[in-house]
């Protein structure tokens, strides 16, 4: 059952990322139209800032996560409801501190100085930065249940939450957009229906889980200090993680300015959503790789990051084949020519995203068993590396060289950390990757290749040349791999899931 409510899950998160895609698809051109480059710019400038609160979190929602996991195997309630509890009232504890500290900072802090924006949009960074942080902060303490809601591995009852909720946020978005409120109006539309998804999933938990609550007579102390220590290294791998990803927006705003942003974080966004795609079904294994390893059941263990491996490798060969081919064009009749970054900086993002799509399953593993300290001092590592070399390089080659910067940390520190440390858990080392993960995609990664070439002698132009290689390439790869890679005991294995996945109550 636990296998098919992964797969269940996964497929409805794969709906509800192909709904925030096509979202997406719709709202950036229109961001662009509506709101320009400069002020879309800094909208993305200000999330970037405010996406470091998140570092409030202090790891809270991932031990969170793990402890609602391990006791659900266990049938545990009673202890799921005092993680509850205890989580929640610590987040409101952290966050109702950082609420004072960020509209301290608004007053007194010279924000508006910090961007090279026009006299008439520097107005308005402080009131959207502090209506952004304040809704983004108190978020924060809803996730509780975001969480506990897919440890109960039902993560495909929170993806269809998720997916009314991107709905609602779409419709809200575009009603602003027509209306011309801009970012400020952007801001509260984000903050309220971020916080009402919040509330929803609490009146639905309480429907599934009688007596639970998040009333104070269900803190537990003692809880409250398992949740900080391990969550310091969760602290640090989203610290690190901003450092990572989210001070490039912040880098290159503040020496090429605002407008300068736009190209840069639309292709990045597009490339990281497409990288989600693989984190989506690793991250709906975290509770499985939990309860396997709180059960000390290696074997099922390995078995899980060896099906993650084989589904993100594969995944990532064929996102960089189609991306080499038609991501340019894609880019540019989505958001125009004078919107794309440009070909030497998306290509490096490619070989990014590809990277972080394979190391999706590592990821799973060593946050779900909660050996993640030396994965997060290397992160730490690999952030301030990045740091350094986006601000030396953007001086040099610009935008590109900011790109350059975020690879080469990447490549050179987690790119191979994260592998290894996966290793020390599961067992699955570099010989058992090549039989078992890298071989079996050899003939697919062929016969694309040989597609990919018949395609590009044709004459196709534009969206005819883009839905044919999509279409053809991807096909070929997946049929390929099916056919020709499985034995017919996976593919029996395969079908079993799909229609088990009728069943699954």
């Amino acid at each position: 059952m636990s296998t098919k409510r992964i797969v269940a899950g996964t497929l409805v998160s794969y709906l509800n990322t192909g709904i925030s895609m096509a979202s997406n698809f719709i709202l950036v051109p229109m961001y662009l139209y509506y709101l320009g480059k400069e002020q879309y710019g800094l909208w993305i400038v200000v999330l970037s800032i405010v996406s470091y609160l998140g570092l409030s979190n202090l790891g809270i929602a991932q031990i969170v996560s793990n402890l609602v996991a391990s006791a659900n195997s266990k049938r545990d309630y009673a202890g799921i409801k005092t993680i509850v509890a205890t989580g929640f009232w610590l987040y409101i504890a952290i966050v109702s501190i950082v609420i004072v500290l960020v509209v301290a900072a608004a007053v007194f802090a010279p924000i508006g100085s910090l961007f090279k924006v026009t006299g008439s949009l520097a107005r308005l960074i402080t009131p959207v930065f502090v209506i952004s942080s304040v809704f983004f902060l108190l978020q924060l303490p809803l996730t509780i249940f975001r969480v506990t809601l897919r440890s109960l591995n039902l993560i495909y009852r929170e993806q269809l939450f998720g997916i009314m909720f991107t709905v609602m946020q779409f419709t809200g978005v575009l009603v602003i957009l027509l209306l011309k409120v801009g970012i400020i109006g952007l801001s509260l539309v984000y903050g309220i229906i971020g916080v009402l998804s919040g509330l929803i999933l609490f009146i639905y938990l309480r429907k599934i889980i009688p007596g639970i609550s998040v009333s104070k007579k269900f803190i537990d102390l003692k809880l409250t200090k398992e949740l900080i220590k391990p969550g310091i290294y969760f602290f640090v791998l989203q610290l690190s993680g901003g450092l990572s990803f989210g001070t490039d927006n912040i880098i290159i705003g503040s020496v090429l300015g605002a407008a300068a942003v736009a190209p840069y974080a639309v292709a990045f966004r597009f490339l990281i959503i497409l990288s989600g795609l693989a984190g989506v079904f690793t991250s709906n294994m975290l509770p499985e790789i939990t309860s396997s390893f709180a059960l000390n059941n290696q074997q099922h263990l390995s078995g899980i990051y060896k099906n993650a491996l084989r589904l993100c490798f594969g995944f990532g060969i064929l996102t960089i084949l189609l991306l080499i081919i038609v991501g340019p064009d894609l880019m540019i009749k989505w958001v125009g020519a004078d919107n794309y970054v440009g070909n030497s900086t998306f290509y490096i993002l490619i070989c990014l995203v590809a990277i972080l799509i394979m190391l999706w399953p590592a990821d799973a593993v060593l946050m779900g068993t909660t050996k993640h300290i030396g994965y997060a001092k290397m992160a730490v590592f690999e952030g301030v590396v990045n740091i350094l070399l986006s601000i030396w390089w953007i001086h040099i080659w610009g935008i590109t060289g900011v790109a350059a910067a975020t690879l080469v940390a990447r490549i050179a520190t987690n790119g191979w950390f994260m592998f290894y440390r996966a290793y020390l858990i599961t067992a699955v080392g570099i010989r058992m990757f090549i039989t078992e993960i890298l071989k079996p995609f050899i003939i697919p990664m062929s016969a694309a290749l040989i597609v990919a070439y018949i395609l590009n002698q044709a004459s196709f132009f534009g969206w005819h040349k883009i839905i044919i290689n999509i279409t053809g390439i991807g096909s070929i790869f997946i049929l390929s791999f099916y056919f020709l890679s499985l034995d017919k005991n996976k593919q029996m294995e395969i079908n079993r899931l799909i229609r088990g996945l009728f069943r699954v109550s």
